[in-house]
């Protein structure tokens, strides 16, 4: 059965729009690579400015992470942008036109989506900080060898949670962990902290990129997919 799709274009612009004013990370899948590469849209042309004659509008995303994703979509003519927005998962398909290098807006020019795919509707809620629905678990703690050096302890703070994963904050300040930690890596028993609890959890980075606005401005955020769910807890 094939995907719900739109091809209403105020809802399109109103997505696309809400992407770039929240500063939402999307996930960025270059035609033939199994793995996604996460990027943020930093401007968009509805139709007028940026496109080439006949081509329509365009959207500006970040330098893809990692970094390799760079020179992959460079290669590739088609990518898949997925997202979520509220409870559905949505995707759309995008040509690559070009690589920008004017500064300050670095990164890749893509075409703009004639439709949305809605994909799903998620399952389970996401639990937010800071919202009238904060998560359970508000810090976490990881123990973790980076290259030759004996174990180090890191504390975060936990921005979101869902059933299936979670994200966590990182500061500035902690650039070994960033610089070791990529989409892929897996991390190995993760403490959760409630008040009251203190639970053990394992699971996959899926996406890490950094918050430019906001509370939280400077920090970075870490997706990880968990091994198990945590229906019992959130």
């Amino acid at each position: 059965m094939s995907s719900p799709t739109t091809r209403n274009k105020r809802r399109i612009r109103e997505a696309i729009d809400f992407l770039k004013s929240s500063r939402r990370a999307v996930e960025i899948k270059v035609d033939g690579q199994e793995n996604p590469f996460t990027s943020k849209i930093i401007t968009v042309d509805h139709g007028d400015v940026l496109a080439r004659p006949g081509m329509g509008g365009t959207l500006l995303i970040e330098t893809l992470c990692p970094e390799t994703g760079n020179d992959l979509i460079e290669a590739k003519k088609s990518v898949t942008v997925s997202f979520s927005l509220g409870k559905y998962d949505c995707e759309f398909t995008s040509l690559f036109v070009r690589r920008s290098k004017i500064s300050p807006y670095y990164g890749h020019i893509i075409t703009y989506p004639e439709c949305i795919r809605i994909l799903n509707r998620r399952r389970h809620n996401r639990y937010e900080r800071g919202t009238s629905e904060a998560p359970l678990f508000l810090d976490a703690r990881l123990n973790i060898r980076i290259g030759g050096d004996p174990g180090k302890e890191y504390d975060f703070k936990v921005f979101d949670v869902s059933e299936q994963g979670l994200g966590i904050l990182v500061g500035a300040d902690m650039q070994d962990f960033l610089q070791a930690v990529d989409i892929g890596y897996r991390i190995e028993e993760l403490e959760l902290l409630a008040a009251w609890m203190t639970i053990k959890v394992s699971g996959t980075v899926k996406h890490k990129s950094k918050i430019d606005e906001g509370k939280y401005s400077g920090h970075y955020l870490v997706g990880i997919q968990l091994d198990e769910r945590l229906e019992h807890y959130v």
